[in-house]
């Protein structure tokens, strides 16, 4: 039986939510998955930083990540393989509307202070100085308090955490656009030919949009 998590910061909605009956995209997305391609597996709820680590130590076997957040020695690692791509994702710099135009370009987040979630990947997180907070929520509760003016997050989570906390923000330069994709520990890759017939199947018959559907609809598209 394979082991994995997709819980991100706990918080990470809409793709995962601490809710039995309705537990964010990717819970749903990967029990699909799984059923369709006939394999067992246990999910384990883990903070984003002991899933890296229990990832590369072999205690689970898969999670879910975009290699737009990797960073190019990160992408070959000989560890893990990864599946066809699950749907898009995107990350934004993110500020109050009074100080969006200081964050246009990423060049911008050179040497500065940036808001993250602990445990997550950047690409480059090497140009700025990373104040990591627990989860997406906090990253929103950080900015409407000013206690950081930009931080990096999907756009999805922002716009839901934002309208959640009345916190007025806006969208700067786009950090990562990429897509979702299982990354499956190389020892098990024989298992993925199963896994992609299981992904394109659940894609053209429309499995796959419509969970996204479920849980987009209510956020606020502006």
């Amino acid at each position: 039986m394979l082991k994995y998590n997709v819980t991100g910061s706990g918080n990470f909605y809409p793709y995962y939510i601490d809710n039995r009956r309705n537990p964010g995209i990717l819970p749903e997305v990967i029990a699909q998955i799984l059923t369709r391609a006939n394999i067992d597996a246990e999910h384990i709820e883990l903070p984003a930083k002991r899933t890296v680590k229990y990832l590369h130590l072999g205690n689970i076997d898969f999670d879910v990540i975009s290699r737009a957040w990797l960073s190019e020695q990160e992408q070959k690692s000989d560890l893990f393989r990864y599946s066809e791509n699950l749907f898009a994702i995107e990350e934004y710099l993110v500020s109050l509307e009074e100080n969006i135009q200081n964050w246009q370009q990423l060049r911008h987040l050179n040497k500065q202070p940036v808001g993250t979630v602990l445990g997550y990947y950047y690409y480059d997180d090497k140009r700025f100085k990373r104040v990591d907070f627990h989860s997406e929520k906090e990253l929103i509760k950080a900015l409407k308090m000013n206690r950081i003016e930009v931080i990096i997050i999907d756009k999805l989570s922002a716009k839901y955490w934002a309208n959640q906390l009345d916190a007025s923000i806006a969208f700067g330069a786009r950090h990562s656009n990429g897509y979702l994709q299982i990354r499956l520990r190389s020892e098990h890759q024989a298992m993925l030919p199963v896994i992609n017939d299981a992904i394109r199947s659940l894609k053209k018959d429309g499995t796959i949009d419509a969970i996204i559907s479920k849980y987009t609809k209510t956020i606020p598209l502006h």
